[in-house]
């Protein structure tokens, strides 16, 4: 979700089936791993699981016959959300860079 002043983004959203009843959510978040990231499926039904990619998420969705429209906004969401955690690791990255520089003078 994106503000004209500033941007906001969220971490999760919704999945949805055909009939537009909630099946679940999608998150991605940083992992522990500096640099890594975490995707889960939340499935209201069958509980959470931990996705190695956004493959492997859209293959478990097209199983759970999520339509395909609604697998769109989630490739959608997720390279918007994954772009916006990369571009936030780099500012803090030269934020860090910049930080010992000034302590090393």
């Amino acid at each position: 979700m994106r503000n004209e002043t500033k941007h906001n983004y969220i971490s999760s959203m919704d999945v949805k089936d055909e009939k537009g009843n909630i099946l679940g959510a999608v998150c991605v978040s940083p992992a522990k791993e500096l640099g890594k990231r975490d995707i889960i499926l939340m499935d209201e039904a069958s509980g959470s699981f931990s996705v190695r990619s956004t493959t492997e998420l859209i293959n478990m969705l097209s199983k759970k016959n999520v339509p395909f429209e609604e697998r769109r906004h989630v490739l959608d969401f997720l390279a918007d959300r994954l772009r916006y955690l990369e571009q936030e690791i780099t500012v803090n990255t030269l934020k860090s860079i910049n930080d010992a520089k000034k302590k090393k003078k």
